[in-house]
């Protein structure tokens, strides 16, 4: 019994790890003034900004879910 509990606790560890961050992906891109590249990852729940100096957004991203707009 005792390694049953200790096997289940193993396996609700990774979850409880990640809780609070979202992945997104397929972001829209525009360029600021002053040359930055701003993207902008949304779905119906959150909005991500991200601003970088590359010429091209990263495909996904991980944010913490609280840091949303």
């Amino acid at each position: 019994m005792k390694g049953t509990v200790l096997i289940l606790c193993g396996l609700l560890l990774p979850f409880s790890a990640n809780a609070g961050r979202i992945t997104m992906s397929n972001p829209e891109q525009s360029i600021t003034k002053s040359g930055r590249t701003l993207c902008v990852y949304s779905n119906s729940i959150y909005t991500f900004t991200y601003v970088t100096k590359s010429k091209h957004c990263p495909y996904s991203k991980s944010f913490d879910t609280t840091d949303s707009e």
